[in-house]
Order: structure tokens, then sequence, then C-alpha cells
């Protein structure tokens, strides 16, 4: 059992929630029946699906609460508080009705959108298949992020990239000649693939709309991630808003622009 332990412990550290499910799946496979592997992941499925459908609020702190100590950390977000649940109370004062996701991941701020969100919303998440220790979520995770939406809102789950023109017109089908009033860019770092999201998507976004980067704060060299330059570069041509807890701090941020 130490050893049982230690093995997922090391499989948590290395690749997050995704790589230990799967590699408790796999033990479970190997060492007992397929029925009781069966029976354990439906059963495990089925009550975190029914925690996520029956979760319903309009309250920011509520919500934050959740994402962050419910569900095993299954859907926690890579956010700080403050910022996060800043960038909130101006999605809620927008009363969003099209918004559109660039990075979901786990999938923590992409519930808070879905719950926050009109009843009658479209929403749309865009991120790449899932890959150890790069981003974007797996088949079985699908599933988990349809549960988000409520009853009657519309939620679209691509698995593409979203620098590709076929996926640009996916969305573009998807609005059907709508505008997006909410845009969330936390996918690609680099200074390149912030920048062409921008550049692809932020058209779509109706004027007096809303487009919000993570990541805005100067990161250290080796983290790899450029978004404060780009940010740093448009965000005097609209009207901004940064939201940053610690002006000392060399990581996270939050940008936000509104369109003209």
């Amino acid at each position: 059992m130490t050893n049982l332990l230690k093995k997922s412990q090391k499989a948590f550290q290395e690749g997050g929630f995704e790589l230990f499910f799967q590699k408790s799946k796999n033990y479970l496979y190997e060492k007992t029946s397929p029925f009781f592997y069966h029976l354990y992941f439906i059963s495990f499925k089925t009550k975190i699906l029914k925690e996520i459908k029956d979760f319903q609020t309009n309250n920011i702190n509520d919500v934050w609460n959740f994402i962050n100590n419910q569900l095993h950390g299954l859907i926690k977000p890579v956010q700080i508080k403050e910022e996060f649940t800043e960038l909130l109370k101006v999605y809620v004062n927008k009363q969003p009705k099209i918004i559109l996701e660039i990075g979901t991941a786990r999938g923590g701020t992409l519930f808070s959108f879905c719950k926050l969100a009109s009843d009658d919303a479209i929403l749309i998440s865009l991120d790449l298949p899932y890959r150890a220790f790069t981003g974007g979520y797996s088949d079985w995770r699908m599933s988990l992020l349809q549960a988000f939406k409520k009853e009657n809102q519309q939620l679209y789950l691509l698995r593409e990239d979203s620098h590709n023109t076929e996926t640009l017109n996916k969305v573009k089908d998807i609005l059907n000649g709508r505008a997006i009033d909410f845009l969330f860019i936390d996918a690609d770092h680099s200074y390149e693939g912030v920048k062409k999201d921008f550049e692809m998507y932020s058209p779509l976004v109706k004027g007096g709309g809303i487009i919000a980067f993570h990541d805005i704060v100067k990161h250290p060299p080796e983290l790899d991630c450029n978004v404060d330059k780009f940010w740093n570069e448009i965000k005097k041509e609209f009207q901004f808003q940064e939201i940053i807890k610690d002006k000392n701090q060399t990581a996270y941020g939050i940008g936000v622009v509104f369109k003209k």
C-alpha cells in the first residue's frame, strides 16, 4: 500500500490530476475484475457530474469556493483569487450572452463563466486535445465540461488549434453572424501565440465587448511566458483595466480591454 501511495503521489506531482486519474484507472483495470473497474468509475463519474449540475448560484465567492475546494481539485483553476474574482465582477456586470474562452485546461474558469452567465448564454471552449504537460483536455473530461452548462445554455467544446483558419471558421459557424460579448485568452503564452489569438478572434467581439488576457505580469525568462509584451503593446489602444494583486508578483495578472 505504501508503494502504491508513493506511485500515486508521483503521478499527481508529475502530471496533475489527468495523469493521476489515468494511472489509477490502469491500475484498477489490471488488479481487479473489469466489472469492478467499470462499476467504480461509473459511480465516481456519476457522483461528480451530479455535484456539478446541482451547483447553482449567482454568487462569485460561492463559485470560487466550489472550483477550488470541491471535486478533489478536479477543476481547480490556475488563478489568484483576488484577480479572478475581480474579473468575474466585470463579467457579471457585462451580463454576457455569448462567451468564447481560448484555453480551458482543467475547466475552472469555464465552470465560472457558465454558472455566472445568463440562462440562455452560448459558450464556446477552445483548447487542444490533452497531452501531458502541455495543456488541453482529454476525451473523458469533455463530459465533465458539458455538465457545467445550465439547462438552456449552449456549450460548444472545440478541441482544436486556435491558430488554424479551420478553427476560426468553426467558431464563426457557431456564432452564425452573432458577435461575442466576452473573450478570455489564456492559451498559447508566447508573444506570437497570444498576438495571433487576439488578431484572429477579437474582430468577432462586439463594440463595447470585453477581451481579457491572463498572465499579463512579466514572468521570469525560464517560464517562457511573454503575454506581458503583447499586453503592453495593445492596451493603450483601448480603455483598459489591469487586475494585479501585488505589484511585485512575478506571475499571473489579468488584463481587460473594452472594445470600441
